[in-house]
C-alpha cells in the first residue's frame, strides 16, 4: 500500500500536514494540523487539485494551539470531514468558559464540528485513527498533570525563552552540534503542558513507519516510545519518516528519546539515508534554530528537511509528481 506525506508552508509558525494512503480509486486522507489560515488555504487547494477530492476522512488537531488549529477551521468549513480528533480540555474542568476563551481556534473547531454533525473524539493513548495509533498522551496523565498546568508555562517562557534560544543559537553558530562526538541536547523536559498534550501518532504502511509528533516534548515522546515498545513496535527498525517536534527547537528532544525513536548514533555519516524527517519552519527562520536537532538526527541515519516557505513531500509507491529533491539540513548536508 502506497502512502505520501505533505508538509505545507507556515508563515508565522504552526504546522499543516496531510497524509494520503491507498491505491488509485481507493485513496484515503488524514489531515494532521492545519497551521494558520494561510496554511489552511494551501492545504485545501492541495486536497482539491492534487488529491482531486473534497473529502477528508480524518482530521486531527494535535493540540489546541492557534497556529495549529486555525487552518483546520477552514478545512471543516469548506471540505466534508468524516471525523474530528481533538482534545476538548474545557469538558474536563469547572471553568469551562475561561478555558474556551483562552483557546478560541480550538473552541471554534469544536463548534464547527458540532454544527456539521461531525463526530468528535479525543486522541488519547491507544486510540486508532485510520492507519495510525495514538502513542501519547495517556488519558490519566493528561487529566491529572497536563490539564491543571495549562497556561502556567507562559510565565517561565517569558523569562527564559529568549535565553534558551540564544544558547542554542550560540551552540549552532559555533558548529558544536556538527561534531560527531558531541550532542548538546537537553535531558529534562522544558515544554509547556499544552505542547506535551500533543497527540503523537504512529502508523505503518507495509512495514514503513510514519511518526507525527506535533509540539510534543521529551516526557510525551518518552511515553510514546514506552507505549510503542509495549505494543511490540520497533520504531528504530520500522521508522521511515518522522515529524520533528516543536519546529526543530532542541528543548523538545533529548539524545535518549532520539535513540529510542531512530536508533543509536552511528560511527560515521552514512552515504545513504533510509529515514527522513520534516521540520515545519517559517520562511525567514534561521537554520541555527533547528541545526542542532538536524545534526543529532543525521548521526542516527535520519536526513532532515525544513519547509522554510516551501511544500515538502515524502512518499512511497505513489504517483510521481516530478518534483525536484529538496535540500537537506544538518551536518554534512
Amino acid at each position: 500500500m502506497g502512502y505520501e506525506v505533505d508538509f505545507f508552508p507556515v508563515t508565522t509558525g504552526g504546522a499543516a500536514v496531510a497524509v494520503r494512503w491507498g491505491a488509485p480509486g481507493n485513496y484515503r486522507l488524514l489531515v494532521y494540523d492545519g497551521g494558520t489560515a494561510d496554511s489552511g488555504e494551501q492545504l485545501i487547494a492541495h486536497v482539491e487539485t492534487h488529491c482531486m477530492s473534497s473529502h477528508v476522512d480524518c482530521v486531527v488537531s494535535s493540540h489546541p494551539g492557534r497556529k495549529h488549529a486555525e487552518g483546520l477551521c477552514l478545512v471543516l468549513e469548506r471540505l466534508s470531514v468524516g471525523e474530528l480528533w481533538m482534545h476538548r480540555p474545557w469538558t474536563h474542568v469547572e471553568d469551562a468558559a475561561g478555558l474556551r476563551k483562552s483557546m478560541p481556534a480550538a473552541h471554534r473547531l469544536e463548534q464547527l464540528a458540532l454544527a456539521r454533525k461531525i463526530p468528535i473524539y479525543e486522541p488519547f493513548q491507544g486510540a486508532v485513527i485510520g492507519p495510525f495509533t495514538v502513542l501519547s498522551p495517556r488519558r490519566q496523565w493528561y487529566l491529572d498533570a497536563l490539564l491543571p498546568a495549562f497556561g502556567t508555562h507562559g510565565q517561565r517562557m517569558a523569562g527564559s525563552a529568549l535565553a534558551d534560544m540564544a544558547r542554542w543559537a550560540r551552540l549552532g553558530a559555533a558548529a558544536m552540534g556538527s561534531r560527531w562526538d558531541f550532542e548538546p541536547l537537553p535531558r529534562a523536559a522544558a515544554t509547556s503542558a499544552e505542547n506535551d498534550a500533543s497527540a503523537v501518532l504512529y502508523g505503518e504502511f507495509e512495514g514503513r513507519g510514519v511518526l507525527l509528533t506535533g509540539n510534543a516534548g521529551i516526557q510525551s515522546l518518552s511515553d510514546a516510545c514506552a507505549f510503542a515498545e509495549r505494543l511490540g513496535i520497533g520504531l528504530q527498525q520500522s521508522l521511515r519518516f518522522m515529524q520533528v517536534p516543536g519546529h526543530g527547537k532542541p528543548d523538545h528532544l533529548s539524545s535518549r528519546v532520539l535513540d529510542r525513536i531512530a536508533g543509536a548514533p552511528q560511527r560515521e555519516d552514512p552515504r545513504l539515508h533510509a529515514k527522513s524527517a520534516f521540520i515545519s519552519t517559517g520562511r525567514d527562520t534561521s537554520p541555527l534554530t533547528y541545526k542542532i536537532v538536524a545534526d543529532a538526527l543525521r548521526r542516527r541515519g535520519v536526513i532532515s528537511f525544513a519547509t522554510q516557505g516551501a511544500q515538502l513531500h515524502h512518499g512511497h509507491e505513489m504517483p510521481d509528481r516530478g518534483w525536484l529533491p529538496a535540500g537537506a539540513v544538518g551536518a554534512g548536508a
